[in-house]
């Protein structure tokens, strides 16, 4: 039996991009007001939404996603 097209990788994988572009939208609005000191979070984000993309590339690929953000972990 076929999976149905909502359980398909490119589905999954749109809908992890288009999450990723709008939080990255969200955050492009937001960093110009930002002081130094002031920027933890933000870096946080973007590690997350890269461990999204690598997750979302691997998914495509067929493989299990590696943690290359783990790396920026404190």
């Amino acid at each position: 039996m076929n999976d149905p097209p909502s359980a398909s990788p490119i589905v999954a994988t749109a809908a992890t991009v288009g999450g990723v572009l709008a939080d990255l939208a969200a955050l492009a609005g937001r960093l110009p007001s930002l002081r130094n000191g002031e920027t933890g979070r933000e870096a946080k984000l973007l590690d997350r939404l890269a461990e999204e993309l690598a997750e979302a590339a691997a998914a495509l690929r067929g493989r299990p996603a590696s943690t290359p953000a783990a790396c920026h972990e404190p």
